[in-house]
């Protein structure tokens, strides 16, 4: 790679860690990639470190989100404290210092619905609650058994699901619901509803997927 080659993703130090700021016209495979040969070769260098993803330039979805999310935790025992959407609009992850949200502009692609912002719910569902979002729904901890979440969008949950979580909520069979581990009491997607097995199941390596494949809900590990 020559000097005046663009890099398709900069790691940036600070004073607690580090900054991933992907090229905007980078592709998402690229940053992906990069990132991988970069845990590779620094592993030591990047363990147990705190990083902030950037995003303001260029937009993810939040199944590219939740794959950069997982390589970090996995390869490297990265945290990530941050993910930065725009200039009004910012996750703080569960346990990071907090920082103001206030979304003022319309969201970049993170959000099913490009005319409502995601809700974000910056700590853990507990029994009793319950979430409605116009949009996606991001939640920065658990949703514990007797908590339910509602979206039109997406679901994510950077954590545990086990209450019920309830995506597409509008109709939309495409709508998927993300978590670190899914163990609800039930999910919904559109019309469609299942409830798990009973019993343990092995932790996922990254994160696990439920969507709807040939009529049916499915979870999928990642």
């Amino acid at each position: 790679m020559t000097s005046n080659t663009t890099l398709p993703l900069k790691i940036k130090a600070q004073r607690d860690g580090f900054i991933l700021v992907p090229d905007a016209a980078a592709s998402f495979e690229s940053v992906k990639a990069f990132l991988e040969q970069r845990i590779r070769e620094s592993h030591d260098f990047f363990s147990r470190t705190e990083m902030v993803l950037d995003l303001t330039a260029r937009p993810m979805h939040t199944s590219e989100i939740s794959e950069l999310h997982g390589l970090l935790v996995e390869k490297a025992g990265v945290k990530l404290v941050e993910v930065r959407l725009n200039d009004d609009l910012s996750l703080v992850l569960e346990g990071s210092p907090v920082r103001p949200v206030t979304p003022a502009r319309p969201p970049v692609s993170l959000n099913r619905n490009q005319e409502s912002c995601p809700m974000i719910v910056r700590n853990t569902c507990r029994s009793g609650i319950r979430i409605e979002s116009p949009a996606d729904c991001i939640v920065l901890g658990d949703v514990n058994p007797g908590a339910e979440i509602v979206a039109m969008g997406d679901v994510i949950v950077f954590g545990n699901l086990r209450g019920i979580a309830h995506a597409g909520a509008g109709g939309d069979r495409s709508a998927r619901i993300w978590a670190l581990s899914i163990e609800p009491s039930q999910i919904r997607i559109a019309d469609m509803v299942a409830v798990p097995p009973r019993g343990s199941k092995p932790m996922p390596k990254r994160f696990e997927i439920a969507e709807i494949q040939q009529g049916l809900i499915e979870v999928i590990t990642m």
